[in-house]
């Protein structure tokens, strides 16, 4: 394996250049909560795993599929929208954005009702449903720029990571020429942006007395995960409920990190300026389940509870790293790295979920939902690598945190306005940098045999993202305030 830079959406205080599969993988795919892929469970964010009676409860408490009464066919389009203010070294704060249509869901769910004499009964197990779906899980994209004035450089970085290693691993065949470097470090020893001052020890080449690097850094992130739903759910005399599902999920994963230096103008006989670009595609599928269960002491009260079980994600990682160097003299080279596969697996934590409701008759509700997740927990491997220190280090970096969600509805005749809240816990052991919160609200029209609803949720992230760490050296972060807009329309058609 060889190192590189990845960048998640979700994460984080000190990432730098981490291993090719480290824990920064780990967490992207399971710091996945549940917000919604209904416009209904969007404008309660989330929120509805013990009202049940929505497709988006598969994703959090499948009992709640056995409130459904009729059979139900819905699908749910929408927009996500991603704006990013980062800043870095005290420099001039710097915006960019994406914006993606999403297909968040399809679902199908069928209704076998007990009829006694021609009429539903009401003793023993009451009604059985069945779902067959399509629900996103978690969307990756991401538009991160930076840039800035500092008195170190990458290449420092890239000097102190090779003390230890005999130059001649550095020197490049007639191979790595034509076809492509084996690793990242023999571009940048190729391209004299590192020296030796001893063996297995080595120095960069800028005039560190003179300073001003500029720096300038650009991450895009792409892709989702998507679930294939298939559940089952029981009624027992209205009064309890139990489902089970089953989700084979799908992972795409793609980030393009690219960072740029120009060196002080006052100096000379060495490099201008470099550019470093990194580039990841990550694919692959998982399987893992969940149990839920709902208690309806009466008309107004509902709770419930849920486990998710570990989901097993078999990944493929394609990557390759290219460098264009310019020099003081007007020369150039441009190299890049051998095109590398590797395969391997992550296993995210367990889920634990309770959730609790409060009906006003036909009034309205008000609904909430604590979730534990140990992050600590997550776990990588590979019929090829031994991931021990990599795991060692995820026991330590992360830790158990929750995430709580709160939602209410108002209902006015066939009208409904919904609105909601969400805190994302932090899934580091130490640190306050990250924080997540979310803001919903929505609509919607109830028929007797469709629905139409309209949901928005706000989601307003602080993170930090350090692009390299120097032994002895402070760590220059870029910090970053994302505010992401999802807008979804769900049409449910009930026969």
């Amino acid at each position: 394996m060889k190192n590189k830079l990845i960048y998640t959406a979700v994460l984080c205080a000190y990432t730098s250049a981490a291993l090719a599969q480290s824990d920064v993988d780990a967490l992207r795919y399971s710091n996945t909560p549940a917000l919604g892929t209904t416009a209904r469970s969007i404008g309660l964010v989330g929120a509805v795993g013990a009202l049940g009676a929505d497709p988006s409860v598969v994703q959090s408490n499948p009992a709640g599929l056995a409130q459904y009464k009729t059979n139900i066919f819905d699908f749910s389009l929408g927009t996500n929208t991603q704006k990013n203010q980062s800043s870095y070294l005290n420099a001039l704060k710097k915006n960019s954005s994406t914006f993606n249509p999403e297909l968040s869901a399809i679902n199908l769910i069928f209704t076998e009702r007990k009829i006694k004499r021609g009429n539903p009964t009401t003793t023993g197990w009451v009604n059985v449903n069945f779902q067959l779906g399509y629900n996103r899980s978690a969307s990756f994209n991401r538009n991160m720029s930076f840039k800035g004035v500092s008195n170190n450089s990458y290449t420092d970085y890239v000097a102190s990571f090779l003390k230890g290693l005999d130059y001649n691993a550095l020197e490049s065949n007639q191979e790595q020429q034509n076809q492509g470097y084996y690793y990242f470090e023999n571009m940048f020893w190729y391209t004299y942006l590192i020296d030796s001052s001893s063996n297995k020890n080595y120095v960069p080449t800028y005039d560190k007395a003179l300073g001003g690097i500029g720096q300038r850094g650009q991450i895009i992130s792409q892709g989702g995960m998507n679930e294939f739903n298939v559940a089952y759910a029981a009624n027992y005399e209205h009064k309890l409920y139990l489902g089970v599902a089953i989700n084979l999920s799908n992972v795409n994963y793609s980030e393009k990190n690219t960072f740029s230096e120009t060196d002080n103008p006052l100096t000379g006989n060495n490099w201008n300026s470099f550019e470093f670009s990194r580039n990841l595609q990550t694919s692959g599928y998982g399987v893992g389940g969940r149990l839920g269960i709902i208690f309806r002491p009466n008309a107004n009260l509902r709770f419930g509870g849920t486990l998710h079980t570990p989901t097993k994600l078999m990944l493929t990682d394609n990557y390759s790293d290219a460098l264009s160097v310019q020099y003081d003299e007007g020369g150039s080279e441009e190299l890049k790295t051998m095109e590398k596969k590797f395969s391997y697996s992550v296993v995210t934590p367990t889920k634990y979920g309770l959730q609790g409701a409060y009906l006003f008759g036909k009034k309205g509700f008000i609904s909430a939902e604590i979730e534990s997740i140990d992050y600590s927990l997550m776990n990588l491997s590979s019929d090829a690598t031994l991931f021990e220190d990599v795991n060692d280090n995820i026991a330590t970096k992360y830790s158990n945190t929750t995430n709580l969600k709160i939602g209410a509805e108002y209902v006015l005749n066939s009208f409904r306005l919904r609105t909601g809240f969400a805190t994302i816990g932090n899934p580091l052991a130490s640190g306050s940098e990250y924080s997540r919160r979310i803001i919903s609200g929505g609509f919607g029209i109830q028929e007797k045999q469709w629905a139409l609803d309209v949901g928005m949720s706000k989601d307003i992230v602080s993170d930090v993202y350090v692009p390299y760490t120097i032994p002895g050296i402070t760590p220059q972060g870029v910090s970053n305030s994302l505010l992401g807009t999802r807008l979804m329309v769900t049409v449910t058609n009930k026969f």
